[in-house]
This record gives structure tokens, sequence and C-alpha cells, in this order.
């Protein structure tokens, strides 16, 4: 690689890329991370059991894109590469950063016609593994080098582009690719080394996707514990990488207590939620879950104490987006409908249903776009 050109950093509650406030000048939306969630990127499926991958060009949520069967890791390549070729577009619309995940995200995830995708991977023994492979890491928690191959491209152009990554390590779907907690531990040491020993200074750290109890087969993976690992890639990188998690059910206390919410985050160096804009159960606006989540965090005394950056790298809506926003908050889009139901995904921007937050981003950020 050569020598990297984009570095991320705090400063209070607001980002820094190479040492400048995003969107310097732009008040409403300065220290913002504007990013879209594209764990599957990087997707492989090294299991070959099933044809759900193959795009014969006949679905409309993929703009018949038409991409044809899939063979790995051949298509996962050609994958990797459509959504690099993409990153310009992203970057000419205010986008700075992007999601990827070690384990992927869950490519089933609204697809009705396919029973396996119906429920929580959480509550299958196996995850979904019983019926296709997704991860960047085998089972005694060493790197898959094709997967990495994969990450490390997509870290690389972003770095061209000024684009920060953030950095998923485990998905609830995968994480029974590990036997037991050693593993998952190793799996985190050789993440952090990959960031290290490349010198890539424009990656964050997500622990987890949705940490939860009811997602994760591992304690580890859980509210209770998961600071755990927080703390063990500060220690193994000496702090050189800034590392959160992110979480699910924030506000329930099923889920979370609220010792745990505050143990996870203290230790966290920056704060990774999930929420969509309430239309669908009519909680909308400052009634909304996110502006719930976002008026609670700000709220606990170690925040107060030591403000930080809080950053949605899922979430939906148009409401959302303004209820984050006039809060502080980064948006992050997650559309089940463009980013995870369509296999293999049309990425880039262009004209579908979730064209309204480019503009948005673009309007707000003074950026300019690109024809469509």
């Amino acid at each position: 690689m050569q020598k990297p050109q984009t570095s991320v950093s705090f400063q209070g509650t607001r980002i820094l890329i190479n040492g400048q406030l995003t969107y310097t000048g732009h008040k409403k939306v300065e220290g913002l991370l504007f990013n879209i969630r594209t764990v599957n990127a990087t997707f492989d499926d090294t299991l070959g059991q099933v044809s759900w991958w193959g795009d014969d060009g006949s679905r409309l949520e993929n703009d018949y894109a038409s991409y044809g069967g899939w063979r790995s890791p051949e298509s996962a390549d050609a994958n990797t590469q459509r959504f690099i070729q993409a990153l310009p577009s992203y970057r000419a619309w205010g986008i700075l950063a992007v999601n990827l995940n070690f384990q992927g995200g869950h490519p089933l995830q609204q697809k009705t016609w396919i029973s396996e995708g119906k429920g929580s991977a959480g509550a299958r023994p196996n995850g979904h593994r019983d019926f296709y492979h997704n991860s960047g890491f085998h089972a005694d928690g060493s790197i898959d080098e094709n997967y990495a191959q994969r990450i490390r491209a997509v870290i690389e152009a972003c770095d061209g582009l000024g684009i920060v990554v953030i950095l998923q390590l485990f998905y609830f779907g995968q994480d029974t690719v590990f036997p037991n907690e050693d593993a998952i531990r190793t799996a985190v040491d050789n993440a952090v080394d990959f960031v290290i020993n490349r010198g890539y200074r424009n990656v964050l750290i997500e622990i987890a996707n949705e940490v939860m109890k009811g997602h994760y087969h591992h304690e580890i993976l859980k509210p209770g514990r998961v600071v755990e690992l927080i703390e063990r890639v500060r220690e193994r990188s000496q702090g050189q990488i800034l590392v959160s998690t992110s979480e699910a059910a924030l506000l329930s206390q099923r889920q979370w207590t609220h010792a745990q919410i505050d143990s996870v985050f203290e230790a966290s160096d920056f704060i990774l939620l999930h929420g969509g804009d309430g239309i669908d159960h009519g909680e909308v606006g400052d009634r909304t879950e996110i502006a719930k989540k976002i008026d609670f965090i700000q709220s606990r005394p170690w925040f107060e104490k030591q403000p930080r950056p809080i950053v949605f790298n899922e979430s939906d809506g148009k409401l959302a987006f303004d209820v984050a926003v006039k809060r502080g908050a980064s948006f992050g889009l997650h559309s089940g409908e463009y980013f995870q139901t369509m296999w293999p995904p049309k990425w880039g921007v262009w004209n579908n249903g979730i064209l309204w937050f480019f503009h948005k981003v673009k309007d707000l950020t003074g950026n300019p776009g690109t024809e469509l």
C-alpha cells in the first residue's frame, strides 16, 4: 500500500478527517460523518449449497442489473470491484464513511420468498451457517486471505478518496464459526494487527453489529461482556484505533441494563446507535426511538464529563435523518430494500427509493453530487 492519505480523529463530539472538521463551513453538519451501510460489499458464500445469490436480471429492486450466477470467489471479487468503482460517486454526494464487516450482514433480510431468511439469525443454534458461510475469520480466529484481500482493497480505495471505513468484526448470523471465546479474542487481535500493520488511519473498529442479549451466541458478544473486547482493541492497538460497538434494543431493559450501557459506552471512543424514523408505530420526530436514544446517551454523567461523537450507522427515513442532525448526531443509511434485499447489489448513487438521502446530504454539505 502507498503511504496512507486519510486519517480520522475526534474533537469532543465532532469528527475530523486529516485534522480538519468534516463539512467545514456548513455549520448544521460540521463535524458529522454521513455514512452508508455497505457491509455486503465484501460478501462471499464459501459453502456454496444454494443458488440464492444468482441475479438473472428479473428483479426491479436491482434495476435489472443481471450479474449472473454466483461463483465463489470470482463473484465475490466482482461484487467488491463494483463497489470500489462506485466509491467516487458516494464521495461526490458528500458521503464520508462506509461500513464493512468481516462477517457481512443479512443478505436474506426481507427476501420473503426464502424461508431460511425469516426470523433472527440469533434464534438459530447455528446462526445462518447451516445454509451459507460468509466469514472473514476461520474457526480458530485466523483471517481468511481471500476475504482480507477484498477488505484491504476497499480500505485502500477509501483512503485515496478521503473516506473513513467503519470496520465491524462480528455479525450474529456468522458468529457460530467460532467454537469458543478464545477464538473470538484471537480474531480481535488479528483484526487489530491487520489494521495497524498496514498503517491504516482511516479505520474505526466496531466490535459487533447490534449487540444485544438475543442476537449473539457467545456471551462475550453480549451487553454484559462486550466491553472486554473494546478494551482489548485499545490495549492491542496501544490506543491507535478508535473503537466502539453498535447496539440494538438499547432502551429495552430486557436487553440492556443501564449499568451495561454505561460500562460499554463509557469505554467506547464513540457511540454507535441504530434506529429508524418510527413511522411504522407512530412514534415520530422528537418522540421517535432514535431521539430517545440520543437524549438518553447525552444525559449520562460519563458523556457529560467527556462528550464524544454519536454516529448512527444503521438508520432509515427522512424524519430519522432530521432528528439525528438536529441533535448533532451523524446519520448512516441502512435501507433494507436497496442495500440488503437485492443481490448482488447495484452499488452507487442511482435513481431509486433512497435518493432522498443523497440529496439531503448534498444540500447540507455543499457537495456537487453527480448526474444520474
